[in-house]
């Protein structure tokens, strides 16, 4: 019902990838964890989360499991002063039934891919996103601040508030996670092009990790897709909806529909 790849490349950078990802498909769990404060302090934050989530009740909503993450992430820099200050952004997908269930802290993202169309679903925790929604600059005015990467939740520091969002799922729908270092280096239309042109979603992931690295690769890149298979009934619906033969089954309905008219009546 899920066919997923996934992949995390250091990238260009020094030091050691910061970026953790991982899953537990019995859960239908999916999860990009990006850490900051250091390569030994963000690696650090990262797997903490990681661990903390994979060890989640599963009963609890994601957003709790993020705040659980963010708890465990205090307490270890609590004890040791060298990790003080650490912190990870997290982007978790959830998948049950025909939903998927988004959560996120900070800028790494959630996309829907759905029948070549690529739509954001998780709006990053960043000052750039702040300044937007309050439409005090223009765009470009926005891209130049040099406060435009700063992020405003994070796992591990303050009081974060994850953000969620729910996707009722269509056959062939994708959900892709990813950290920043993927969509900094690589346009929204190219990571649709992507997608769009491979049937397959490891080929895909190669392909954006790949794109992102030729493109300057400046930050650890992580990618994750997953595939929904299921609701494959209403998919031929939708198909046979979109087909050339809509006019001719539409024609055929009204017909039948007459013809019992006129039997009844008569």
């Amino acid at each position: 019902m899920l066919n997923f790849s996934a992949k995390t490349d250091p990238g260009k950078r020094e030091g050691e990838n910061e970026d953790t990802i991982g899953w537990d498909e019995s859960r239908g769990v999916w999860f990009v964890a990006d850490g900051m404060g250091g390569h030994a302090a963000g690696r650090t934050a990262s797997d903490i989360a990681r661990k903390s989530l994979l060890e989640a009740d599963p009963s609890s909503p994601v957003a709790e499991q993020l705040v659980a993450a963010h708890r465990a992430i205090v307490e270890a820099a609590d004890h040791d002063d060298a990790l003080a200050g650490m912190g990870t952004t997290a982007v978790v997908v959830l998948f049950e039934g025909s939903n998927a269930e988004v959560s996120w802290v900070g800028d790494s993202r959630a996309y829907l891919w759905r029948r070549g169309e690529l739509r954001q679903i998780s709006r990053d925790h960043s000052f750039l996103e702040v300044m937007r929604a309050q439409n005090l600059l223009t765009e470009e005015q926005l891209r130049a601040d040099p406060r435009s990467n700063l992020v405003t939740q994070t796992l591990g520091l303050g009081d974060p508030q994850p953000s969620v969002e729910t996707v009722a799922l269509r056959h062939g729908d994708r959900i892709l996670l990813c950290s920043d270092g993927l969509n900094d280096e690589v346009a929204d239309e190219q990571i649709q092009d992507i997608l769009t042109r491979h049937p397959d979603v490891e080929p895909a992931v190669d392909e954006l990790v790949a794109t992102a690295l030729e493109n300057g690769g400046r930050d650890n890149t992580s990618v994750i897709v997953v595939e929904y298979q299921g609701g494959l009934r209403l998919a031929t619906f939708w198909r046979i909806l979109d087909s050339r033969w809509l006019p001719f089954i539409i024609g055929a309905a009204l017909a039948v529909l007459f013809a019992l008219a006129l039997w009844f009546y008569t």
